[in-house]
């Protein structure tokens, strides 16, 4: 009779009889002369899997990363990316990510993405770095070069059960992205997530929106993948340098004289945020008022996400002369428009989006954080008439780009730095509940982040679409669409509160749908 009760694990987590992976010995490492990163592979308790054989195998030696004696200057959050850290709460953890869908033809097992991520993580500074808070939050914090990161814990394996779907896959995302990030750890986790029929795997990435924008969190792909199916090598010899951490006594000393700053900058803030004001108080006239999923959030979410040809969208983008974020608008517009009918919700009037705008400057590539402006923008989701409402989309975010090109590109920073850092963000979420009763400023947040026209490799693996999951905030409802260009397609990936919207695979039925409709000819064509 077979034995299926479970084995008893030893201390490296592993069941007797297999392979044994014996601890490395620490020794050597005090024999270096600087510094350095060591990246642990695997974690206390941690399943390892894949076969390796007899003694230790080099896929679970700990990474030892040199730290060069060149270091900059201390790296300080904007606050930008501040205000991300400290909107922060139990219903609206402030992350983004992603999940990247890979060819089943080759297995991926999770030492080989632990392998991928520790070779490439020299290149990857975002990743490496940690939170140093100021006291009591007198000043922003700060990033810290972690001297150890344990990629056991930061990189894990699901699997669900076998033949699951894209739905199974999307409720799985979709736990998983309402898990706030461990602020005492480097602010990013992967998950690797097998059982999808056809034998298909996914990696679920996230990163903390306080780290990167939709700009630098592609520039993070674009280090661990590559445009060949051969992995092109990442030699560590030359080590990282790591920005020095002020003491607590330079940060409050800092604090100081940066606190003195700010009071020069609120003065300034009337002259410069005025115009900025008076144009958003002005849109925020046109949010609709009634619809299900305006308010606050609950902490659960959940997730749905389709891909749709490149070339479909820029044949219905030729028919009016527009752009590609023109059809996105509109399909959008259009899936929100039918869902609200079959709700019973009269769509008699437009609702009011948010588009999130890149401002990051060519010098600015490559540095991580935040460099983005909000745009508000009406969508006639009233208008019946699937070709006229495409014209009015065109009209209404061609004045939208007008009326945000005649305001500074750096507002939305200059307004962050209005709130203090006091108490770790205290100010703002005291803020955000006060003004809850009247939120939320926008209806729904739609954002459209370019990607590379050509396939992506991760490890020798084929990603065939990249579907983003963004932030849900109380200012601006309970439902995200975010869409990133990929390869021929356009990935779709919305992101909702079940409370508000329990059926959001209905969404991507719609977005489908709505480009079917804007290809056909109109009824009237041969009249």
């Amino acid at each position: 009779m077979t034995d299926m009760g479970p084995k008893p694990v030893d201390d490296l987590g592993k069941s007797p009889g297999s392979p044994v992976v014996k601890p490395l010995r620490p020794s050597y490492a005090h024999f270096l002369p600087y510094p350095f990163l060591q990246a642990r592979m695997t974690t206390p308790g941690d399943l390892i899997t894949t076969e390796y054989g007899d003694g230790v195998h080099e896929a679970v030696r700990p990474r030892i990363i040199p730290i060069t004696a060149d270091s900059g200057r201390p790296k300080q959050l904007s606050s930008l990316d501040t205000q991300l850290l400290d909107m922060e709460t139990r219903t609206t953890p402030m992350h983004v990510g992603a999940v990247l869908m890979l060819a089943p033809d080759q297995p991926f097992d999770i030492m080989t993405l632990r392998c991928l991520v520790a070779d490439r993580l020299h290149e990857a500074a975002p990743l490496r770095r940690r939170l140093r808070r100021v006291p009591l939050g007198l000043d922003r914090p700060y990033w810290q070069e972690s001297l150890s990161i344990d990629l056991g814990y930061h990189i894990r394996a699901a699997a669900l059960p076998h033949g699951a779907t894209d739905r199974d896959l999307a409720d799985l995302v979709a736990r998983l992205h309402a898990i706030p990030l461990d602020q005492a750890r480097p602010l990013w986790a992967f998950t690797l997530i097998s059982g999808l029929e056809d034998g298909r795997q996914a990696i679920y990435t996230k990163v903390h929106h306080a780290v990167v924008d939709g700009m630098s969190a592609a520039e993070i792909m674009g280090v661990l993948l590559d445009i060949d199916a051969e992995p092109r090598r990442a030699p560590t010899n030359a080590g990282i340098r790591a920005d020095p951490t002020p003491t607590v006594a330079q940060m409050l000393g800092r604090g100081v004289a940066h606190t003195v700053t700010r009071q020069f900058d609120r003065l300034k803030a009337p002259r410069v945020l005025g115009p900025v004001l008076r144009h958003t108080l002005s849109s925020i006239r046109g949010t609709h008022p009634d619809l299900p999923f305006n308010g606050p959030s609950s902490p659960d979410r959940a997730f749905s996400f389709v891909s749709l040809p490149l070339g479909d969208i820029k044949i219905a983008k030729n028919s009016i002369g527009g752009t590609i974020n023109d059809v996105v608008m509109t399909l959008c517009t259009s899936a929100l428009r039918r869902w609200l009918i079959e709700h019973d919700t009269t769509p008699d009037r437009p609702l009011l989006a948010a588009v999130p705008v890149s401002v990051r400057t060519p010098e600015q590539f490559g540095t991580a954080g935040n460099q983005f402006s909000i745009m508000l923008c009406e969508l006639p989701i009233d208008q019946p008439d699937p070709q006229l409402r495409m014209k009015l989309t065109h009209a209404a975010v061609t004045a939208a780009k007008q009326r945000f090109r005649a305001t500074t590109p750096t507002a939305l920073h200059d307004a962050s730095a209005v709130l203090p850092p006091l108490l770790h963000g205290l100010t703002t979420r005291t803020l955000l509940r006060m003004g809850a009763s009247s939120l939320p400023l926008a209806n729904i947040i739609i954002s459209n982040v370019p990607g590379p026209q050509i396939p992506l490799y991760a490890a020798g693996r084929r990603v065939v679409a990249s579907y983003p999951a963004s932030v849900l905030t109380d200012l601006a409802g309970s439902v995200n669409i975010t869409v990133m260009s990929y390869d021929g397609h356009l990935d779709f990936g919305i992101i909702a509160c079940p409370n508000a919207i329990h059926d959001v695979w209905k969404l991507t039925d719609y977005l489908s749908d709505a480009l079917t409709e804007l290809l056909s000819p109109p009824a009237n064509a041969g009249q």
